[in-house]
């Protein structure tokens, strides 16, 4: 997403790929993210696989997007991109745009106090995806009355609530946990980041078992398997870099 004011969407695209498959798809998936007339520039916030198998991954990106007129940006939006690439010829090559992270939504009049708990809160980070998200009334209550108690007990801040995370489990026809608002990804724990702070015996470890705990979570993935494979807490080369909760209904 880094363009010039005098760019089209079609420069921007043919930047990207000449292959005419992609490329119209491109031009479609990617239209809310170009703003003709106004500079862009992205910055990488955290990278996070939403999926890898069968030598295709899901990449979920947290991308602050800088828009600006002259000298001056005036627009600033975080988005939590679903980003797909596949194995070819030993080199992993970008093949769709699924998700930008959605649409911007005004703040409700009639927030619900668990959403204003969540969204007034200095200790907890998000995405303006999933800010949307919580506006837009997309995400359970559960969901928020576990992410407000966990930041009394640590600050945090989170990849993906719905926007911007794959429909289904990556590869598989079983809806996530995310889709229907009762998940949250998290990549940083008291300013830690969860794939530098992974041994048994770090702070996170201890973190992942209070939210093991909580009587409002039906699951978490972590770099650890606290039960067991085959348990509420399960690990995976996909869940190293970040904490999944899933709430119950």
């Amino acid at each position: 997403t880094n363009y010039e004011a005098t760019d089209t969407l079609d420069d921007v695209v043919s930047r990207v790929t000449s292959d005419p498959v992609l490329t119209a798809r491109l031009l479609e998936q990617a239209a809310p993210l170009h703003h003709q007339g106004m500079w862009s520039r992205s910055t990488i916030v955290y990278p996070q696989l939403g999926g890898h198998r069968n030598n295709r991954a899901s990449v979920m990106i947290v991308v602050r997007q800088d828009l600006g007129v002259g000298s001056e940006a005036v627009i600033t939006q975080t988005r939590t991109v679903d980003l797909r690439v596949d194995l070819r010829a030993a080199q992993w090559t970008f093949v769709d745009l699924p998700d930008i992270g959605g649409l911007p939504v005004e703040r409700p009049d009639d927030l619900s106090a668990e959403a204003a708990a969540v969204l007034d809160n200095p200790d907890i980070v998000l995405a303006d995806s999933a800010v949307w998200d919580i506006y837009a009334g997309r995400i359970t209550p559960n969901l928020l009355k576990i992410m407000a108690d966990l930041s009394q007990r640590t600050p945090f801040a989170a990849v993906v609530l719905k926007s911007g995370h794959p429909y289904h489990v990556f590869e598989t026809d079983r809806i996530s946990k995310h889709t229907v608002g009762m998940a949250v990804d998290i990549y940083l724990l008291n300013g830690t980041r969860v794939i530098d702070n992974d041994g048994a015996a770090s702070d996170i470890h201890d973190i992942v078992e209070w939210i093991y705990d909580h009587p409002l979570v039906s699951e978490v993935g972590s770099p650890w398997a606290l039960d067991g494979y085959g348990g509420r807490s399960f690990t995976d080369d996909v869940h190293l870099d970040h904490v999944h909760i899933g709430v119950r209904g």
